[in-house]
């Protein structure tokens, strides 16, 4: 899944993944951040989440990450902001109160770009990458994050062969194999959706689950 993948998937509007409302796991799972007031929050890879949104309304300034140019234009104009633009050294930054998106690629992400961030919500980033993609993602966010930082992370499991990604089967197994080293992993919840109303189990896999993780970094 290369950039031009996600390029194209914008351009012809192939936009399956987003979700036009709040992620249901970020508003039962929000108070497990253990956020202070006012404290900042990134999202990798986060087209025109909505979640963004919902996050600046509980007080906190937010940090989007995307490639797609048409995303972020689509952001700000559904959601009616205006937004200041500047480029940096590998993003161009657009700017509209608390909510701060970069346009370019999540792999370039310095820790002069994060500022004081120590928070990550992850419901679309991990998912959306093949398995060589996802230790490269892992680590580069193990490299931005400092100790005691959180990460809430979504994952999705069902039998790859029986669907072409995205968004990508992750295993219990494999978030733990790439996260462990660096942080500790706490399961919050795990959901069968095999048989519910999610888009995934309209299109023919036998086996759904979703899983809500907790990760904090170690010192």
């Amino acid at each position: 899944m290369e950039a031009d993948h996600w390029h194209q998937r914008w351009q012809e509007g192939r936009i399956g993944f987003h979700q036009g409302k709040p992620n249901i796991w970020l508003l039962k799972f929000y108070s497990e951040l253990e956020l202070t007031p006012g404290e900042p929050l990134l999202l990798p890879l986060c087209g025109k989440s909505v979640d963004l949104v919902w996050l600046a309304e509980q007080g906190h300034p937010v940090i989007g990450v995307e490639l797609s140019d048409i995303a972020i234009r689509d952001f700000f104009k559904e959601q009616q902001l205006s937004a200041s633009e500047h480029s940096q050294t590998h993003f161009k930054q657009w700017q509209s109160g608390p909510l701060t998106l970069l346009e370019g690629d999540f792999f370039d992400l310095s820790h002069q770009d994060l500022g004081n961030c120590r928070v990550l919500f992850d419901r679309a980033a991990l998912v959306a990458l093949p398995a060589e993609m996802r230790q490269r993602y892992a680590a580069h966010t193990a490299r931005l994050l400092t100790a005691g930082s959180r990460i809430l992370l979504v994952t999705t499991d069902y039998p790859q062969h029986e669907k072409s990604p995205p968004p990508f089967a992750v295993s219990d197994e494999e978030v733990r194999t790439l996260y462990g080293e660096h942080f500790t992993i706490e399961l919050l919840h795990s959901e069968n959706l095999s048989n519910g109303q999610d888009p995934l189990s309209k299109r023919g896999v036998t086996s759904l689950v979703e899983r809500i993780y907790k990760l904090t970094k170690r010192g």
